[in-house]
């Protein structure tokens, strides 16, 4: 008998121990409020959307770069029925001379909204010769035709989006700043028409095209320029004018 109170005991012992835990837990007051998190602090952004600190800190990577600008006025009665199958528009194919003008090299890159390289891109250029004159506009007998300059030229992107011509600088016509005339093929991401203009032209503040843009898309619009020496101001200048299509192109390993 003493031996059957001493088991007995001996299992109610847990029991009693469990049943004292949780009355201590009921005579304890808990608040629901105090169990859930602290919410985190709002803000309204510039568009009148509320978003926490955490967006604040964390933006989306969804964030496409703005495209070039189109061109914003018509370039199509200068523009040649035909382009020249070269990027070097300084010198015509087996000629001995070149054309009248300052030399000039122009590079760039194509790509996506999100700087992603376009490849296989088709790039035509025309411009005026050093004298200001297209030829397209010209008497095939006009004494402003530079017989050694090609008008106009293509270059196709390579497989990193790079694409590079040699040609003149533009002369400069009544009005205008010297500029260069782009259009912009691609099978996916359709034409683009644009045109390019040289940082610190003197002729760019009174260029009443060049002004018809915001100033955004005139910085989007201007090439920089830098001497190839940069020890000799006289050598050939360099202009990179890189061009972002609106799109996204599949992702590549290069």
């Amino acid at each position: 008998m003493p031996k059957l109170i001493l088991l007995i005991s001996f299992l109610l012992l847990p029991l009693a121990s469990f049943a004292a835990e949780m009355k201590n837990i009921g005579d304890e007051t808990y608040s629901n409020e105090e169990m859930k998190s602290a919410a985190p602090e709002e803000f309204t952004d510039v568009r009148g959307n509320v978003v926490n600190d955490f967006s604040k800190e964390s933006p989306s990577i969804f964030n496409p770069k703005t495209p070039t600008p189109s061109r914003f006025f018509s370039a199509d009665l200068s523009m040649p029925d035909s382009f020249a199958s070269t990027n070097n528009l300084a010198k015509k194919t087996g000629a001995f001379y070149r054309a009248f003008g300052e030399v000039i090299f122009l590079q760039g890159t194509v790509s996506d909204s999100f700087g992603v390289p376009i490849d296989n891109a088709v790039i035509e250029i025309w411009q005026t010769n050093a004298a200001g004159k297209y030829h397209t506009l010209l008497e095939p007998s006009s004494e402003y035709i530079d017989k050694y300059f090609s008008m106009s030229g293509r270059a196709i992107t390579d497989n990193l989006g790079n694409y590079h011509f040699i040609t003149i600088m533009p002369g400069s016509s009544p009005g205008r700043a010297a500029h260069i005339n782009m259009n912009i093929y691609h099978s996916k991401f359709g034409r683009l028409e644009t045109e390019m203009y040289f940082a610190d032209h003197p002729y760019n503040k009174s260029d009443y095209q060049f002004l018809s843009y915001t100033e955004n898309e005139r910085k989007m619009l201007t090439a920089s320029v830098r001497s190839s020496d940069l020890l000799n101001p006289q050598s050939i200048k360099l202009c990179t004018f890189n061009i972002l299509l609106k799109g996204v192109q599949q992702y590549k390993k290069f």
